[in-house]
């Protein structure tokens, strides 16, 4: 993802004796993403991403290596973490947590294809059901407290227009609006620069750092933000494709098609908030990438403007 902090080769070559991976082949940060720094790496005993954490606490990331590890040996295509002679998985470089895992096969695509979207679809079907007996939980880090602090900050600098729209949606997600639906361990960050394809076959999934125990709606909700919106709009033909392989692949319940609206404009307003907060409290780095907040702010209005136009997606 992007690099924000610089590692030196002696300090690399030092991290990485513990796992007697072999000489380094090659070394080379990444750009995609906006929280971590991400590196891929190539030695001679294969290739992996090396992540440094930049705000993640400690404390919060067994969890994702759990999950991770839980998840690929069910056969779903996540990344494998490594583990040091010692058996830590999580260590320190450069000053920052650091871990290693299994790179996978695959490139992210920027226009994702009907297929494509079904792929992603068949894959959160047997993600939601592969969690059925992971026991570990984790309680969303983005969740009410953080939206509060958040709109906080961007009062200070954001449009009172988008503020003003911003506390209407706030104050719906109080309410609980997806509360009691069926939900467990979720990817939640399921956007398409964390999907890896060759074509039309899904090769991987990547990024479980914002996962978390949620309703199974709004992870499927996150991923047709992004899959299936264009231009504000949502590509009917691509939503279909998505929701039409994860139902069956997953049972829905009747509730769960019923607050559709409401989870999109859930996952809308997630990503719209870090966004904007991105974009208006710019992070120092080499490589800082900024997404658009307008796009995911374009699927809450959608959520509100047609509400039944996207519940008949699943039709």
């Amino acid at each position: 993802m992007s690099v924000y902090t610089e590692v030196p080769r002696a300090a690399l070559d030092d991290f990485l004796e513990p796992y007697a991976l072999g000489a380094v082949l090659a070394f080379e940060g990444i750009l995609e993403g906006v929280e971590n720094t991400n590196y891929f790496l190539e030695t001679r005993s294969g290739a992996y991403v090396l992540t440094l954490f930049e705000a993640t606490p400690p404390a919060r990331l067994p969890y994702c290596f759990d999950l991770m590890a839980h998840l690929a040996a069910r056969g779903i295509p996540a990344p494998r973490p490594l583990a040091a002679r010692n058996g830590s998985v999580l260590r320190s470089l450069c000053g920052r947590p650091a871990a290693l895992v299994t790179r996978l096969p695959g490139a992210s695509v920027a226009r994702p294809t009907p297929g494509q979207c079904a792929a992603i679809g068949r894959l959160l079907g047997q993600m939601h059901l592969a969690v059925a007996d992971f026991r570990p939980r984790r309680d969303s880090t983005r969740g009410a407290s953080w939206r509060a602090a958040t709109v906080a900050r961007l009062a200070t600098r954001a449009e009172p227009a988008e503020l003003a729209l911003i506390a209407e949606e706030v104050a719906l997600q109080a309410g609980a609006p997806l509360a009691g639906l069926p939900g467990g361990a979720v990817h939640g960050d399921l956007f398409h620069d964390n999907a890896l394809f060759t074509g039309e076959t899904l090769c991987g999934v990547i990024d479980f750092y914002y996962a978390a125990q949620e309703p199974f709606v709004y992870d499927l909700a996150v991923a047709v933000a992004d899959w299936c919106f264009s231009d504000g709009r949502c590509d009917e033909a691509r939503a279909r494709a998505l929701l039409g392989a994860y139902r069956a692949t997953r049972e829905v319940s009747r509730a769960e098609i019923d607050a559709w609206p409401l989870a999109l404009r859930a996952a809308g307003l997630r990503f719209w908030l870090s966004r904007l907060h991105d974009a208006l409290f710019r992070k120092p780095g080499e490589l800082v990438l900024i997404k658009d907040p307008a796009a995911c702010r374009a699927v809450v209005l959608a959520a509100r403007r047609e509400p039944e136009r996207l519940r008949r997606c699943w039709d």
